[in-house]
């Protein structure tokens, strides 16, 4: 979601009387994807009388709604263009009609942004054309996200840092992990044989973590020689579950590399479910470029952040490794 507040300065058409005049406005915008959202605005300004009209200065009151695509992002800088329609109260009479805008959003931080914008109205009423320039700041949040994990070996569950999961997701984890305690728990007080310890290199292959290319979610060849792997300790472990966390570098909006990692998660799992894997066994979450190991900018910093991190959600607590 976007919050912005902004000045306002526009020339008017002389054809309804009214020359320059300047004012403040807001706006409030939902993003459907990382490059596209909705937006709508309301601006109030104060206007002069044209050269050769009476009266004083007249207050003008605007509404617009519009689309808003970023086709062109270079870190966290972004051009803008949209389209839209306005609503035009000049006091004496009102107008309505086309709107385009034109502009630039300069990144401070992931949730702060300036944005300059220049608006073309085009007006049915007494047909007519209004110019005007904004320059403010916008705001960003995103929807608070945790998931829950825990460790192995001790049977000790441990909350690990945030991750980009809905509450709704988050309460269906808890859930689903103390139905598969409780199982196990009746399992294990079942059990009269002594088991082996849990093994070293299965634990090792579950957390191996595989990388991805600048800006891709493709699965690479050695990307897939280490979930191959996985497979096999899955296929060992019937009672195992996992979380995939996506992990994106810096370059980019929080907004884009949040679903960036969300893609990197998910191809990970599409690709264990290939492979034989139940689904339900695994969970995926995002943390985009929020986690980094390396801190950057730089190619060496970048590759090592684009990542797929592996957690054991639920398993027995003696993990086996797939017999040779």
């Amino acid at each position: 979601m976007e919050f912005g507040a902004f000045g306002s300065a526009g020339s008017f058409d002389n054809k309804i009387g009214l020359d320059n005049g300047s004012g403040f406005g807001g706006r409030f915008g939902m993003f459907l994807t990382p490059r596209l959202s909705l937006e709508v605005d309301g601006v109030g300004m104060s206007a002069n009388r044209a050269s050769g009209f009476a009266g004083s200065k007249v207050n003008v009151g605007m509404i617009y709604g519009r689309a808003l695509w970023a086709p062109i992002q270079w870190g966290r800088t972004s051009l803008l263009l949209g389209a839209g329609v306005t609503h035009v109260d000049y006091e004496f009479f009102e107008s309505y009609g086309f709107s385009a805008l034109g502009g630039v959003k300069f990144g401070f931080s992931p949730s702060m942004a300036l944005r300059v914008d220049g608006i073309a109205d085009f007006l049915a009423n007494s047909p007519h054309t209004n110019l005007g320039v904004r320059v403010g700041l916008s705001f960003y949040r995103s929807p608070a996200r945790l998931t829950n994990t825990m460790t192995v070996g001790s049977v000790v569950y441990a909350p690990q840092q945030p991750d980009s999961v809905s509450a709704a997701e988050q309460r269906q984890l808890r859930n689903t992990a103390a139905d598969y305690r409780q199982l196990r728990d009746s399992l294990w007080a079942s059990r009269a044989m002594p088991v082996t310890p849990s093994s070293a290199a299965a634990l090792a292959t579950m957390k191996a973590v595989i990388h991805f290319d600048n800006d891709q979610s493709n699965i690479s060849d050695s990307a897939k020689a280490i979930l191959d792997e996985k497979v096999g300790i899955f296929k060992a472990n019937p009672a195992m579950r996992i979380v995939i966390v996506g992990f994106a570098s810096q370059p980019g909006t929080a907004e884009y590399n949040l679903a960036l990692g969300t893609r990197r998660a998910e191809a990970a799992k599409a690709y264990l479910v290939s492979q034989g894997v139940d689904p339900v066994r695994i969970e995926i979450a995002t943390r985009g470029e929020g986690g980094l190991l390396v801190e950057g900018p730089g190619e060496v910093a970048d590759s090592e952040n684009r990542r797929g991190q592996f957690r054991l959600l639920i398993a027995d607590p003696y993990l086996v490794a797939p017999k040779k």
